[in-house]
Order: C-alpha cells, then structure tokens, then sequence
C-alpha cells in the first residue's frame, strides 16, 4: 500500500505535458495503481514497489490550464492535492529555469 506522496509538479517542455509525483510504498511492496486527475483529465499508472521502496511516478496529459491535480492510489487513503499551472513552460513568468 501507498504510505504517502510527495512533491507533486507538472512539467511542460513545449511538446510534452506530464505530472510526477514521489510514492512511497510500504513494507508489503507489490503493483500499485496510482490515479492521477489532472484539471479533471482522469489517468491511471501501474506500477510494482519493493517494499519500503519510493519511486517518482509520472503521466504525460493533455490537460490544459490551472487547476487542482490530485494524486490518490487504489486501497491507500493517501493523497496529494495542489493547483498547478499545467501549461506553465520554462521560461515563463513564476518559474526558476532561464
């Protein structure tokens, strides 16, 4: 089972959007189904965990704009909320890369 997320972030590099999130498993490991619902754009990603093991999990989405993106996991109540700006590109206003 999923024992927490962390660091929520999406990511645009002008062809490519995605959402990542760090997961991590714990002690039990095995395949994990993580759902991501990106600015109402629904998602899902298999994933297997050793136990105890953290992992970024990531989706490339087509959504666009600034909204909610939550991260839960199928039988874990963890989750990460956080509005994100999905569109947002390096370079861009409010971001750190020159």
């Amino acid at each position: 089972m999923i024992a927490g997320f962390l660091n929520l972030q999406s990511f645009n590099n002008g062809t490519f959007k995605s959402v990542s999130v760090f997961a991590q498993e714990d002690a039990t490991g095995g395949m994990e189904t993580v759902k991501f619902d990106i600015v109402g754009e629904l998602h899902s990603v298999d994933v297997n965990f050793a136990p105890n093991q953290g992992q970024v999990v990531a989706v490339v989405h087509t959504a666009t704009g600034q909204g909610l993106v939550i991260v839960t996991a199928v039988n874990s109540p963890q989750s990460s909320k956080k509005i994100l700006d999905v569109d947002k590109q390096p370079g861009d206003a409010g971001t750190a890369a020159p």
